[in-house]
C-alpha cells in the first residue's frame, strides 16, 4: 500500500500543477480587456463630449485639462437649478474617417468597465450608459435612449472602480416617461456612449476635479470557461477512476501479502505439533488451533483444559509466536475469516464471523478492518472484482 500512496501523491501533485495551468489558461486568460485610454490608442474610437446645465439655463461651469493619457476635468456646480449637472461622455465614433462621425458599438459581450478615479473634493458620481432601445429610441435623439446607471464614490486618493455593465438600473423618471416601471431589461448591442456625471449628492458651489485613468472594458469568453470546466472534470474524473481501480488492486495485494505472512506464522491448517518436545506447549497450540472457532473460548477455558495456569499460557505464546493469548486468538480467527471470504463466495459476512468464533458481527468488522485495512465486505468485493478481471 505504501507504494500506492507514493504514486497517488505524485499523481495528485502533477494534477494540481495541470489544474493550475488549466485555471490560468481557460479562466484567467478568458478575460479580455479593451483599452479606452489613451483616447488616441483606444481599441474602440471615441470622442470626448462634455456638457452642463447651461443648455437648460443653469450656470454650472467646467473646463477640460489637456491630456493624452487620461480624462481630467474641473467643474463647478451652481445651485440655480433643481438638478444642476456637468457630465463627461465618451461618444463612440466610426473608425477610419477624417471627421468624427457618431457610431453605435456592441458592448453586449463585455461584462465590466474598470477604471481608476480620483476626485477633489470627495464626491458621489454617476456612471451612465446610453443604449438604443428599439421600442423607444430615435437615432437622432439621445434623450430617447435608455440610460441605465449606477452610483459610486470617489475621493482624493486613486481608487479602482469596477462596474457590472449588465447590472445597471434605469432611472424611474425615464421609465415613467418612456416605458413602464416594470421595464428593467436593457440591451447594449447598440451603445452610443457612456458618461461620468455628478449626482444629487455632489457638492454645490465647490471647485471640483475628476481624474480618470486606466479605463478598460472587460469581456469573458464563456466558451473558454466551459472548456476549462470540462477539462478539469475530465482530468479529475480520470484520476478518481484510476484511484479506485489501483486502490482495489493495491489493497487486495496487501491483504494477500498479509495472509501469506500470517499463515506460515500461525500454521493454523497444518500445525506440526510433533516438532514440539514440550508436551504442554504442543497441547496448548493444538487446542487453540482446533478450538479457535468456539465463541466461548477464553484464557480461563484454555488454562483449565490444558492444565496450564493463565500466566504461563501467555508466556508460552510469547515465546513460540511472539503474541499474547488474545492477539493470537484473534489472529487465528481473522486469518481463517480472510480465507473463507476469499474461497467461499456463498457465505455472507455474518456467517463468516460466526464460523470463526465471533457472535458480534460489528466487533468482527472492527477487528478485521484493524487487521487488514478494509472491512470484510470491501475485502470480499475486491476479491470478486479481481477474480472477474482475471477471467
Amino acid at each position: 500500500m505504501l507504494e500506492f500512496y507514493k504514486r497517488t501523491i505524485l499523481v495528485v501533485s502533477i494534477l494540481f500543477l495541470l489544474s493550475g495551468f488549466i485555471v490560468f489558461e481557460f479562466f484567467y486568460q478568458s478575460k479580455r480587456q479593451t483599452l479606452l485610454l489613451p483616447a488616441e490608442q483606444s481599441d474602440i474610437p471615441w470622442r470626448a463630449v462634455i456638457s452642463s446645465d447651461r443648455d437648460d439655463g443653469g450656470r454650472s461651469t467646467y473646463s477640460v485639462k489637456e491630456s493624452s493619457y487620461n480624462i481630467d476635468y474641473d467643474f463647478w456646480l451652481h445651485d440655480g437649478l433643481q438638478y444642476p449637472y456637468v457630465s463627461f461622455a465618451t461618444r463612440f465614433t466610426q473608425l477610419g474617417v477624417s471627421a468624427p462621425v457618431d457610431n453605435h458599438v456592441d458592448l453586449s459581450s463585455y461584462t465590466n468597465v474598470k477604471f481608476k478615479i480620483k476626485c477633489n473634493a470627495a464626491n458621489i458620481l454617476m456612471f451612465t450608459v446610453y443604449a438604443f432601445d428599439e421600442q423607444v429610441s430615435k437615432f437622432d435623439d439621445l434623450l430617447t435612449y435608455r440610460i441605465p446607471s449606477v452610483y459610486f464614490a470617489c475621493d482624493r486618493t486613486w481608487t479602482e472602480v469596477q462596474i457590472d455593465l449588465h447590472n445597471l438600473e434605469t432611472p424611474e423618471w425615464w421609465l415613467r416617461k418612456h416605458a413602464n416601471l416594470a421595464s428593467r431589461i436593457y440591451s447594449l448591442k447598440q451603445t452610443a456612449s457612456f458618461t461620468f456625471g455628478n449626482s444629487v449628492q455632489s457638492p454645490l458651489l465647490t471647485d471640483s476635479n475628476v481624474a480618470i485613468d486606466n479605463l478598460v472594458l472587460e469581456s469573458q469568453s464563456w466558451a473558454k470557461v466551459a472548456l476549462g470546466v470540462f477539462l478539469l472534470l475530465i482530468t479529475w474524473g480520470v484520476f478518481i477512476f484510476w484511484v479506485f481501480k489501483h486502490y482495489a488492486k493495491a489493497l487486495t495485494a496487501d491483504v494477500q501479502s498479509r495472509l501469506q505472512k500470517d499463515i506460515p506464522l500461525i500454521a493454523y491448517q497444518q500445525l506440526s505439533i510433533e516438532s514440539h518436545k514440550d508436551k504442554e506447549r504442543a497441547a496448548l497450540l493444538k487446542y487453540m488451533v482446533t478450538e479457535y472457532h468456539n465463541p466461548h473460548l477464553d484464557l480461563e477455558t484454555v488454562s483449565q483444559h490444558v492444565a496450564i495456569n493463565k500466566s504461563k499460557v501467555n508466556e508460552i505464546l510469547k515465546e513460540e509466536i511472539g503474541l499474547t493469548f488474545n492477539t493470537y486468538l484473534n489472529k487465528l480467527r481473522l486469518t481463517e475469516a480472510a480465507r473463507l471470504l476469499t474461497e467461499n463466495n456463498d457465505m455472507n459476512i455474518a456467517e463468516v464471523a460466526f464460523s470463526v468464533g465471533y457472535n458480534n458481527a460489528s466487533y468482527f468488522n472492527r477487528l478485521f478492518k484493524n487487521e487488514y485495512g478494509c472491512a470484510p465486505k470491501a475485502f470480499k468485493s475486491l476479491k470478486l472484482n479481481q477474480d472477474s478481471a482475471d477471467h
